[in-house]
Formats: C-alpha cells, sequence, structure tokens
C-alpha cells in the first residue's frame, strides 16, 4: 500500500465521525479500495448485497428505521445506475443516504473500457447533492479536499431537509493493497450546527388571528417518521380547540380514535356532507398522503387559508390550495400553538360533522366486512385486526397501502408504519423491510402484492435474514389493481399486458432462502395461521395468502359502491 490510498481508506473514518454506523456494499473490483475501508473500520457495520437495486433499498430501510446515514457502496457502470430508484426514493421521502460510487479515471470513460457509464451527476435532481473527489491526491491540498468533500456531503445528507448524497470516486489502479492498513488518527471534519427556525411574535399574532377567526379548522398529517413528542403536542392542541386530525396511513400520527374512517367518508355520494366538512383553515405538515379522496376533497373544498410546515422554499402544494408556507418543524409549530390556546373548549361542531359521518361509515364498512367473501380487503383487516403493538409495519405500494387506508382500522398501540411512497414505485418494497429488520429487534412485518414481490425476491438474498422479519404475499397472479382502475378495466389488452396474468408462487424462493412458508385461501385459515405466523420464535417466514383476482376486484368495487351511501 502506498500513502496516496490512505485518503480513499480515510473515507470510512470521516464517515464514522460524523454518524454513519451501517454501511452496504455491492461487490465489484473498482471499488475494492472503498469496500475494504468500510468492511475492515470496527465502528461501521457492514453488510454484503450482490444486487445493487435491492442493496439501496436495504440501506433505504436501515436509513429510515434509524434516523441516521447509512453508506452504499458499489462499483462503476451500471451497478452504479441500478441505485438510481433507491436514491429517488429516499430523495422524496428526505432520508439520508451517502451514496459512494467508484469510477475510472476520466480519461478512460466513454473508450471502450469496461464498466464505464458517464457517472457524474448521475442521479440528477433526485439527489440533495453531487460531489467528485479528485482522481490524484498525493498532494496535501488534495487530501485536504477529500476530506473537506467528504465532510460537505454528509453535513448535506443530514441537513435540516435531509437526503441522498452521490460522492463519485475516481480510483486508479493498483486497487487492493499490498498490506494492511491502518486509518488515520484526529481527521478534522468539518461539522454544522443545526439551529431551529422560529416565527417572530408579529407572525404568531397574525396566524392566531386567521386560527381564531376561522370556524373549520383541518390538520392533515402525511408521510413521517414516528415521533411520540410531536404526537403529545399535537394532542395537547386537540384538546383547546374545535379542530379535526387526518392522519394518512402512513403519517405515523396518532389517530384521532373517533375518526379513523376518513378515506371512506371522503367517497361518499353526498354532495352536502362533503361541503360541510369544507374547511376554513387546512393545515399540513410531512409528506405524501395515500388517499386520493382526500387529495380530490380539498382540490374541490378549497379552504380560505393553508398553511403547511416545510423547510423547503419551494412550494408544495397537492392540495393545490397553499397560501403560506411555515419554515418550522411541526414540533416548535404545535408546542407553540398549545401555549397560545385557552382550555377547555366547550363547543366542537365542525368535529360533530366528523364524528356523525364516521359511525355511519363505520357500520357501513364493518357490515360490509362480516359478509364480504375472501378478497384482499378482508384479508387486509383481518392482518391489521391482529398486527402486533409496538411492532413495524412495511406497506407496499400499488393496491396494499390503498387497502390499508380504506380498511381505516384503529392502530395498534406503538405500531410504526412505513411505506416507500415518494416515489410509490414497486420496486424495493421487500429489501426497505429487509433493511429495518436489520436495524431493529422488533417484529417487522411487510405486506406487499405478488408482483412486487417477485420484482424484489433478491432482497432475500442475505447471507442471514433477520429472525424478526414477516412476510404477507397478496398474490392475485398478476397486477389486479387494473381491474378497478377507471380506464384500464375496459381495455382488451387488460390481462396480457397489464395484469402479465402469471403462476409464480413464493413457495420456492421462501425454501431456498430457508424462510419458513405457509400459505391459505380462505379467511377461515387466513384466521387460523395468522396468530402462529407472529409468534416473535419462529424465525423469518412468509405467509402466501392467495385470491381469485376477478372476484377480489368485483369485491373491491362493491366495497367503493356501498361509500356513496355515506351521509
Amino acid at each position: 500500500m502506498t500513502d496516496v490510498k490512505q485518503s480513499i481508506f480515510d473515507i470510512a473514518e470521516i464517515s464514522r465521525s460524523m454518524g454513519v454506523r451501517n454501511a452496504i456494499v455491492s461487490p465489484g473490483s473498482r471499488s475494492a479500495p472503498l469496500t475494504l475501508a468500510f468492511v475492515r473500520h470496527p465502528g461501521i457495520t457492514c453488510r454484503a448485497v450482490v444486487d445493487e437495486r435491492s442493496a439501496a433499498f436495504v440501506a433505504l430501510g436501515i436509513a429510515r428505521q434509524t434516523q441516521s446515514p447509512v453508506a452504499v457502496i458499489c462499483t462503476s457502470g451500471t451497478a452504479a445506475l441500478n441505485l438510481a430508484s433507491a436514491v429517488a426514493e429516499a430523495f422524496f421521502q428526505q432520508i439520508p443516504l451517502l451514496v459512494l460510487t467508484a469510477d475510472r479515471p476520466p480519461e478512460w470513460i466513454a473508450q471502450n473500457d469496461g464498466q464505464t457509464v458517464f457517472q457524474r451527476n448521475l442521479y440528477g435532481d433526485n439527489c440533495r447533492g453531487y460531489f467528485e473527489l479528485p482522481v490524484d491526491y498525493d498532494h496535501p491540498d488534495a487530501k485536504w479536499q477529500i476530506r473537506r468533500t467528504l465532510s460537505d456531503a454528509i453535513n448535506c445528507a443530514t441537513d435540516s431537509v435531509p437526503g441522498p448524497v452521490h460522492v463519485n470516486v475516481p480510483l486508479r489502479e493498483p486497487l487492493y493493497p499490498g498490506t494492511p492498513f491502518t486509518y488515520s488518527q484526529g481527521i478534522r471534519t468539518i461539522t454544522a450546527a443545526s439551529s431551529e427556525r422560529r416565527l417572530p411574535d408579529s407572525e404568531w399574532d397574525q396566524l392566531l388571528d386567521i386560527w381564531n377567526s376561522c370556524d373549520q379548522k383541518l390538520i392533515v398529517a402525511g408521510l413521517q417518521a414516528p415521533d411520540a413528542g410531536l404526537n403529545r403536542r399535537i394532542e395537547a392542541c386537540l384538546g383547546k380547540a374545535d379542530v379535526v386530525l387526518l392522519g394518512d396511513v402512513v403519517s405515523n400520527c396518532k389517530q384521532d380514535p373517533e375518526i379513523y374512517h376518513y378515506d371512506a367518508i371522503l367517497h361518499s355520494g353526498s354532495e352536502a356532507l362533503l361541503k360541510s366538512l369544507k374547511p376554513d383553515l387546512l393545515l399540513t405538515f410531512g409528506g405524501p398522503v395515500v388517499s386520493k379522496s382526500l387529495k380530490q376533497f380539498l382540490r374541490k373544498y378549497t379552504p380560505e387559508y393553508h398553511w403547511h410546515l416545510q423547510f423547503e422554499s419551494k412550494s408544495i402544494d397537492p392540495f393545490q390550495s397553499l397560501t403560506t408556507i411555515l419554515p418550522v418543524s411541526p414540533d416548535y409549530f404545535f408546542e407553540s400553538l398549545a401555549t397560545e390556546l385557552m382550555a377547555p373548549f366547550p363547543v366542537r361542531k365542525y368535529r360533530g360533522k366528523w364524528l356523525r359521518a364516521q359511525r355511519f361509515a363505520s357500520d357501513l364498512v364493518r357490515a360490509f366486512l362480516d359478509q364480504a367473501e375472501m378478497s384482499e380487503i378482508l384479508a387486509m383487516a383481518e392482518v391489521l385486526d391482529v398486527i402486533q403493538p409496538e411492532s413495524v409495519l412495511h406497506l407496499g405500494n400499488s393496491a396494499i397501502v390503498r387497502l390499508a387506508s380504506f380498511v381505516g382500522q384503529r392502530q395498534a398501540e406503538g405500531l410504526t408504519v412505513y411505506s416507500n411512497r415518494g416515489t410509490n414505485g414497486i420496486d424495493g418494497t421487500l429489501s426497505s423491510a429487509v433493511g429495518a429488520a436489520l436495524s431493529t429487534s422488533r417484529l417487522t412485518t411487510v405486506i406487499l402484492g405478488d408482483l412486487s414481490f417477485f420484482y424484489d425476491r433478491n432482497a432475500l438474498w442475505q447471507a442471514e435474514l433477520p429472525p424478526n422479519l414477516r412476510i404477507i404475499v397478496f398474490n392475485n397472479h398478476g397486477g389486479g389493481i387494473f381491474r378497478v382502475l377507471d380506464g384500464s378495466k375496459e381495455m382488451p389488452e387488460l390481462e396480457s399486458f397489464f395484469e402479465v396474468s402469471h403462476s409464480l408462487s413464493a413457495k420456492n424462493t421462501a425454501l431456498d432462502h430457508g424462510v419458513k412458508y405457509s400459505t391459505c385461501d380462505s379467511i377461515e385459515a387466513l384466521r387460523e395461521e395468522l396468530p402462529g405466523f407472529f409468534d416473535t420464535g419462529k424465525g423469518p417466514g412468509l405467509l402466501e395468502v392467495q385470491f381469485d383476482r376477478a372476484g377480489n376486484a368485483e369485491t373491491f368495487l362493491n366495497f367503493k359502491a356501498l361509500l356513496r351511501e355515506i351521509s
């Protein structure tokens, strides 16, 4: 080993000193110096994942679970391209990833040399920042540049608006050290101090004037990580005002225990009901919401005022009603608001309207489920009824997360819910859940559709799968959601080019990776299977639930039609 490579090996030490404790590594030759630097570092836990696409989502799952940056290391060429889906998901969910891609020296790019693509700014606007290290670093100034660049990259990843950053690392041969190496001691890094943004008193006076002038106040919580302190502060506000909280299925915001069928309520065909629920003031925080009915409701019944809590200066306005960006944290805002509100609040007319609709919706949904045939919506209700408190739940995209939102069950105490709703893709669902399960001792359950499972089954290609992982596959042998979407269900190409019917089973995949497998095709068998499936002493398990695609679609459409009766 020459001293020249020392700067590359020290990347691991810089990362560790700035909060990186986990790294996911995909095998490769060009990335050997980076791989060895992280794998040999005693302060960083490294895991090998062969499939780069899966590797990046495993890293995302770890970072989301631990709320700390995770490094992803891959070799040059198409390996780096395979990280793109997870990088985009991390960007839109504001999850910190340190993406380290090895690269050929610049003079060899586009020269018919192996494993070369254009890697500069590879992920474009789907990344918080792009950084490139010098290709030659024997001069002291180059070593200083590497240390400064890594500091900038990690600070960018963990800023007030966190997310993935891409560090491209051109490497010359020889790539493998001939002798053991050590890490430099006392490396100087640059940290960025955090600051709490606050609103001036004059701004609060204006906001409170608006708050007090509005009779119907609605709070909508979008996708976000669990925060027990924030939940307590919101509860304090709810106890002092006539205000309604709608927590999205992936918001991890403690849902109002008496208003949990809002997705069903907003499918009502009663114009009078929906108009009566129109808010005067809408207060939103967090990321995207799953509920399409909520988005359509708020776009049609536009509030006079819409405040959104975000550090981003760029407008994020999915409800097309934004009037004010408040650049503060939800924790600060609700704590400050609670101190300004008087208690108790005697008359809650707006909340009363929602409660009446909730009682109607709850009776309707329960009556439907009590008589429903075996279907995905009934199976989802059964699973959510028995999901364990204080566990972690990952919801797949497409129909799965929508079903959970429609069912609208009261959440188990302490349940944490995640879903890849930054970009809503089916890729990486299983890998993200595996990453989460690797990072916690809590039981971690992922519910996903068959296409999502087979698309991402390399997630199970791990040296050792975590014993707390539980996988539930809803297998309707195709893209069943296309039978319920307006437009696609009428197409003659539905089965061949949208659903893409198949006869695959998850059984062999489970057996290949040492996962205990079981299956069922009736609601009675599902109810019998679930208690044992969640037994924490059995190691990783996979439950495949079989459905008839046509019958399942019919049941779901009947359910949606029934919701039109809510008034």
